[in-house]
This record gives C-alpha cells, sequence and structure tokens, in this order.
C-alpha cells in the first residue's frame, strides 16, 4: 500500500529539471519522430511488465502487427504531431498509466512561424461569440483557468478555443489558443502556450460537464465553465460542508496536494470528521495524484489492510529507478527486489510491503459512502481500494472508474531523439496484483457497489437517501 507515495517521491525528483532549459545543444536539435518511435519502442519491450506479461498471448501478435504498422507510418510525422502519435500507438494498451508527454522549447525561427500561424488564426470578440451559439456538442462554451477566459468554439470538424478575457500581461483578446478534434473517447489537439510553444493536449469534460480536464505537457490542468466570462480558479484544495449532524461531505478534487497540507487539513477538521454519523467523500473528479489518503482511512478502518506484491519486470531503467529508494528509508523493502532483478526481461515478484495496520480511532462514523466517476483513476482508485480493503464500513456509488491502476510505480525515461520537442516515455514498472491480467480493473474500472440511476443528477442527496434504507456491511458481505 506505500507503493504509490513512494514512486511519487521518485517522480518528483526525477522530474526536476526536466524542461531541460539549460541544455542548449538539445534544445538547438530537431526532433526526429522516425527515431524517437523506435527509441520508445524499445524502452516500452525492455520495461513495460504489461507487455511482458502478454508475451504468450494473442495480445503480444496484434502488439507486433501493430508495431509494423506504425513503423510504416512515423516517416510521414513532424516534430508538432509526433507526442500524437507515439500517444495513439500506446493507446493499443489501453492504460493510463502509459505515456508519452512533451516539454517542447522550440528554437526563434520555429516560434515566428507559430505566432504567424495563431495570428492568422486570431478571431474577433463578435465572431467568437457568433460562433457560441452553435451548442450541438458539450464542448461549446466558456471556460477560465483562473486566470483568463476562453471561448470553444465548433468550426466545422474543429474546435477551436480562442482567448476572449485575461488577467495576464501581454495577451492579445482573440488568440487562438487550442486546437482539438473529437475522438471516441473525448478530445485531443494541440494547445498553444502563452510562449508560443505548441504541446499535445487531451481535455475530457466531467462534473456534468462543468469541468475540463487538460492533459499537456507534462501535467494537468482543470478549466471551469464560465457562463457569464467570470474568472473562476478551480481549486484542488479539499472541502469539508457539515450538512447536518449525520451527514458530512468531503470533497478531495486531488490527491496531488502535499501530504503535510493534506495531514494539516485533516487536522483542522477532525472533530467535524469524528462526530459525523455519515461521511460522504466524494473524489470525483480526482484524476489522482500521490497516496496521502491514509491518514483519512484511519478515521474508518476497522481491519488490517493486506498488501500484495505484485510483480516487476527486470532491465536496466528498472534497475535504476528502484535503486532510487535505497537509503530513503525503504531499503529493507527495496534490496531484496534488487536483488531479484539480476536477470534483464525477466519477471520476478515485486517490492513486499507490510501488511498496515491502522490505530483505532474514537468517533461517530457508522457508514462512508465514496462518490465516483470516470475521472477517478490511479491514486484515486487505489485510494476506493485501500479503503474498502481496511473498512466494512465503507460503499461506493456513482459510475466505474477510469480503470488505470492494474500496473503502477510510474516512472519516465527521456527520448534522446525528440530534440526540441524534448518528449519523455513514462511507464509503470510493477503491476498492483498477481493476477491483474485476469482480475484486474484496467478493461472496466472499479465497478461501483450502488450504480447511480440514470435519471440522477444530484448524487450526494441520492446517497443521503439511502443512508437510512442501505446497510453496508451487508451489501459487502454479497459482493462478487
Amino acid at each position: 500500500q506505500s507503493r504509490s507515495s513512494a514512486a511519487s517521491d521518485v517522480y518528483k525528483r526525477q522530474l526536476v529539471g526536466c524542461s531541460n532549459e539549460n541544455n542548449t545543444e538539445k534544445i538547438q536539435k530537431p526532433c526526429d519522430c522516425s527515431k524517437s518511435y523506435n527509441e520508445l519502442v524499445e524502452k516500452l519491450e525492455s520495461n513495460y511488465i504489461g507487455l511482458a506479461l502478454a508475451r504468450k498471448t494473442n495480445k503480444y501478435q496484434e502488439y507486433e502487427v501493430l508495431k509494423t504498422k506504425f513503423a510504416s507510418q512515423v516517416t510521414h510525422q513532424t516534430a508538432s504531431s509526433c507526442t500524437q502519435f507515439l500517444m495513439k500507438f500506446l493507446s493499443f494498451f489501453e492504460d493510463g498509466h502509459l505515456f508519452a508527454l512533451e516539454y517542447p522549447k522550440q528554437n526563434k525561427e520555429a516560434l515566428e512561424k507559430q505566432k504567424l500561424f495563431l495570428r492568422k488564426n486570431k478571431k474577433t470578440l463578435n465572431e467568437i461569440n457568433k460562433m457560441l451559439l452553435d451548442t450541438s456538442d458539450a464542448l461549446v462554451g466558456k471556460w477560465s483557468d483562473g486566470e483568463s477566459v476562453f471561448g470553444i468554439v465548433k468550426n466545422d470538424s474543429v474546435f477551436d478555443g480562442y482567448l476572449i478575457k485575461s488577467n495576464r500581461e501581454n495577451t492579445e483578446i482573440g488568440t487562438l489558443k487550442i486546437r482539438l478534434s473529437k475522438t471516441e473517447k473525448g478530445y485531443e489537439g494541440s494547445y498553444y502556450s502563452y510562449d508560443f510553444n505548441t504541446k499535445y493536449d487531451r481535455p475530457y469534460l466531467y462534473m456534468q460537464n462543468n469541468k475540463l480536464r487538460h492533459i499537456m505537457g507534462g501535467g494537468t490542468v482543470i478549466w471551469v465553465r464560465s457562463t457569464n466570462e467570470k474568472i473562476i480558479s478551480s481549486s484542488i484544495a479539499p472541502k469539508i460542508p457539515k450538512i447536518n449532524e449525520i451527514h458530512t461531505v468531503l470533497t478531495i478534487p486531488s490527491f496531488s496536494l502535499d501530504f503535510k497540507d493534506f495531514q494539516q487539513f485533516l487536522k483542522e477538521n477532525s472533530k467535524t470528521i469524528k462526530n459525523s454519523k455519515h461521511l460522504i467523500i466524494d473524489i470525483r473528479g480526482n484524476s489522482g495524484g500521490n497516496s496521502i489518503y491514509f491518514p483519512l482511512i484511519e478515521y474508518f478502518a476497522t481491519q488490517t489492510l493486506n498488501s500484495d506484491p505484485g510483480y516487476v519486470l527486470s532491465s536496466p531503467d528498472n534497475r535504476a529507478y528502484y535503486e532510487n529508494f535505497i537509503g530513503i528509508g525503504r531499503s529493507k523493502i527495496y534490496s531484496p527486489l534488487l536483488e531479484r532483478m539480476n536477470k534483464n526481461g525477466e519477471i520476478v515478484e515485486g517490492p513486499s510491503y507490510p501488511d498496515k495496520k491502522f490505530k483505532k480511532t474514537k468517533n461517530k462514523i457508522e457508514k462512508v459512502s465514496i462518490l465516483t466517476d470516470s475521472i477517478c483513476m490511479s491514486a484515486s482508485e487505489s485510494f476506493i481500494l485501500h479503503a474498502k480493503g481496511a473498512s466494512n464500513k465503507v460503499m461506493t456509488f456513482g459510475t466505474p472508474t477510469r480503470g488505470v491502476i492494474d500496473f503502477t510505480s510510474v516512472t519516465r525515461v527521456p527520448l534522446k531523439h525528440s530534440g526540441s520537442q524534448n518528449i519523455y516515455f513514462g511507464y509503470p514498472t510493477g503491476t498492483l496484483h498477481k493476477d491483474v491480467l485476469e482480475n484486474g480493473f484496467n478493461k472496466t474500472g472499479i465497478t461501483p457497489d450502488i450504480p447511480q440511476p440514470a435519471n440522477t443528477e444530484n448524487l450526494i442527496q441520492f446517497v443521503i437517501n439511502h443512508y437510512d434504507t442501505v446497510s453496508y456491511t451487508h451489501l459487502r458481505a454479497h459482493e462478487t
């Protein structure tokens, strides 16, 4: 259960300096997408445990065919389309922990061309407002990122987002900021940063289409719908409004909080949590982060949380990843693993984490309802599994999660031929447990104990209505 926490410590250290702004030699080189693709394939086959486990299945044969197909297509890719091309290739595995991310740093000539393109596609506010009248797609509308407002319109087969209001200095109203196409799983395309670099963008609508989650470059940005052109900030800070003496809602928009800050929040609101009979934990829209949630689970834990070591693939990159843990208080866990990782390409038993015993906390909590949706993934899914594994008071409500949890302990390595696009290949080094292929969650997501009815918009009220009529312990005893 400590795996994702330990991994996040190393991942944050790896990200320091990842933009390579001081590496002038790399910045000046253009991206060679063909060589970057070959490099990514080599890294994928050497390091990705999901592919290694599929070696003797039809999935691997399908992969070989796909690899050849993409090898014939990569020569047609430009530097700016390379990351999107690599992501399309990696999407075959349907693993959100497998990705390509970029930190582009273009030269002056490329930036000037980009400026000309954006000026050519600039719109007036009147033109943007007229185009906003077409609301045939939920993406169309006005959105705020906390310092600006953007108008996203449907323009033939693409969706264009223009800057219509901003607190930033030296911004031009009407400038094109995003250009997206619709896909089966959402949208994808380009985001044009304020310094005119182009980043691959994958946004998702959620929370009744009132929030837009962008995955661009190396991070996640949340836009909030703003019908009146108000600049709205999308805070990831948790909130805990108490409805009455029975029901309390704890909203956690993200687990990407600093652990000490989350601990402090729990300390400041400990009395409210302890005095609630029904604790509703709303993690809808929470796309993950770090495993900072164990102090919260301690409030309602009823049993010891057991751990499965899972599997790890032995490779130079993966050994280097786990070596980062030696000397930071986790040597007893990771030294035995490194001793097992002595033959490249071999699948070995992963790190053995101790079972977690929680201190008994005196409180009034009788039931815990966790609210989920399709944005919940990674650390959010880990929280659900750990909460249910540690307590028989927990039930989940909502819609299935995204399914990005079977393969864990994420790291990333640079693609040396990506040049000024500065592309990294991110991948998980191990598995959640030993039977992820047969009993994993990536294909289905984590299905809620009680699905949200199609005609129910207020899930919190739906859960409150169930408080007196649903026995959580009884339902948990009959889980399949």
